[in-house]
């Protein structure tokens, strides 16, 4: 009978697991994920026993064109989501296009290219990305994840919402020859349509602030449901810190960016369920821990400083680097990845172009460093103050983009 008693025991425990594991979907199975490469393999379970845990799981890059990064993180991203449970995915992307894809999603009316274009056009285009916004298309509109932006600023390239529906949707309310004036003002800077006839000038700064208040005044005399209001105000409250910004100067705007995604992302969190696990998708310098990555901008904290501030080790930040390949640098032009100098984390990348990954302990046991995960330029700092972790690639190489640019 022991041979009865074991095979109890083990339906037992294999029943226990179905409860206590995280719900998987067929996307859960490896043949439905995006691929990992040979040499990345053994960095991506140690970067997956590193990130499982976590509450907020925040990935950087060295630059929004780094496309073995892009392949890299699209691989991660489905492996956090089906295999450890996060229910949420921030983009450094549109605060405002996200809401909208989140309005159709609500409508019956969300396709997946509106994914994509709320991810916005830095990524949308890399044939990296393509598994990615069918992933979390497929996952959001069958209710298992959650999606959001954090960036408010104005004047994405092809995003429809943000750049046409929103300022409609705001100036209801109204008098006609006034919402035809403020939609036109909208139109004016979400396309920076200034010349010297229509200057981009103080005058047209205090008409368009003058335009977002009469919005808001507008709003609270409309008998919204509850939810729509409260959507609405998120896009009027992004619209007056990028008026805000506006008048800043380049150091100032940001030093405020990075403050207005964190409170973008506190704001996103706050209206989730309780002890949702949440993926952070955005570049290296946002995501770093300490305002020690950019010394130049005299200490003001990154999106990731406040974030660790109110998460501590429930957050981790990922960051990447490569010590050799090449990068996209414009449309036009490819750059290759600096040589590391002696010293480098960098030079953890073994020979046979398998791709390291450095831990929280490897890097403090470094202590101070050359390496290069902002902008691949090099930069000596005490790495484990600013990452909780650190991929290094072999070989970086730009992304495979299928965007058509204008003949000029």
């Amino acid at each position: 009978m022991r041979w009865l008693r074991r095979t109890h025991l083990a339906m037992l425990a294999f029943v226990t697991l179905l409860v206590l594991a995280p719900s998987v979907t067929p996307a859960a199975f490896a043949s439905a994920l995006a691929p990992v490469e040979r040499t990345d393999r053994p960095a991506m379970h140690a970067v997956m026993r590193d990130l499982c845990h976590r509450d907020v799981a925040v990935l950087g890059e060295a630059t929004h064109a780094d496309g073995h990064t892009e392949a890299f993180k699209v691989a991660l991203v489905e492996r956090l989501v089906t295999q450890c449970g996060f229910r949420a995915v921030v983009f450094e992307g549109s605060l405002y296009e996200f809401l909208g894809f989140n309005r159709a999603r609500r409508d019956g009316r969300a396709t997946e290219a509106m994914v994509g274009n709320a991810v916005g056009g830095l990524w949308k285009f890399e044939a990296e990305i393509k598994p990615l916004t069918h992933f979390l298309y497929t996952e959001a509109m069958a209710g298992r994840i959650t999606l959001g932006g954090m960036d408010d600023q104005l004047g994405g390239f092809e995003q429809p919402f943000a750049n046409e529906t929103m300022a409609a949707l705001l100036t209801q309310g109204l008098p006609v020859d006034r919402r035809t004036a403020c939609v036109e003002a909208f139109h004016r800077r979400t396309y920076l349509a200034f010349d010297d006839d229509h200057p981009n000038s103080p005058d047209f700064k205090n008409r368009i602030d003058a335009c977002a208040m009469d919005m808001r005044s507008a709003l609270s005399k409309q008998n919204l449901a509850e939810g729509e209001t409260a959507e609405r105000i998120q896009m009027l409250d992004g619209i007056d810190r990028q008026l805000a910004r506006d008048r800043l100067s380049s150091e100032d705007y940001a030093k405020d960016r990075d403050r207005a995604m964190y409170y973008a992302f506190a704001r996103f969190s706050a209206n989730l369920p309780k002890r949702t696990r949440i993926i952070v998708w955005t570049h290296s310098f946002h995501a770093a821990k300490s305002p020690a990555i950019r010394p130049d901008l005299n200490g003001a904290p990154t999106f990731g400083t406040l974030l660790h501030q109110a998460y501590a080790s429930r957050a981790f930040a990922l960051a990447f680097s490569a010590r050799g390949g090449s990068y996209r640098w414009s449309r036009k032009e490819n750059r290759p990845v600096p040589a590391p100098p002696p010293g480098a984390l960098e030079l953890a990348a073994p020979g046979d172009h398998q791709t390291a990954y450095l831990n929280s302990a490897t890097l403090r046991a470094r202590d101070i460093a050359p390496a290069a995960p902002d902008y691949h330029t090099y930069q000596s700092a005490r790495w484990a103050d600013i990452y909780d972790g650190l991929v290094v690639f072999a070989e970086e190489h730009p992304p495979h983009s299928s965007r058509v640019y204008p003949a000029p």
